[in-house]
């Protein structure tokens, strides 16, 4: 019985966890002629296999150093930590990309993304203001 309630509080913080992410956006430059993204296209921008945008202008890719939206984008993309690090510099090392832009916290993030042509960045979605736009992954 002891071994069932332990199961069932780690299903419910998972869950609770999960929720509390949900409210979590993906957003762009507020002038990028994009609304909606793929969940392939999320993760071929974000892990800096697609480096450019449909009309040609130039993927910036903005990330968290750290910290619960950073967590469910990795969450999302399917690596830890190490992984998505270790993934974007062998993308430096042989010349196909640079790095993420990497900023601590959400409101340099919507900054950044909204003064950088081509930037997309993933915030809590009560962070969007003017500059950036939130766009739908499905």
């Amino acid at each position: 019985m002891h071994r069932l309630s332990a199961l069932l509080a780690v299903v419910l913080a998972c869950t609770v966890r999960c929720a509390l992410h949900a409210d979590d956006a993906v957003v762009v430059n507020g002038h990028a002629a994009i609304a909606e993204l793929s969940d392939d296209d999320l993760r071929a921008l974000f892990l800096g296999k697609k480096t450019a945008w449909d009309d040609g202008t130039k993927v910036v890719v903005v990330v968290l150093r750290s910290g619960p939206s950073h967590d469910a984008l990795l969450r999302r993309l399917g690596r830890n930590p190490q992984q998505f690090i270790t993934g974007w510099k062998k993308l430096v090392f042989t010349g196909k990309s640079g790095m993420p832009e990497q900023v601590a916290s959400e409101d340099e993030l919507v900054e950044l993304v909204a003064r950088t042509p081509g930037a997309i960045g993933y915030i809590d979605a009560g962070k969007v203001k003017d500059g950036v736009k939130a766009v739908t992954v499905h």
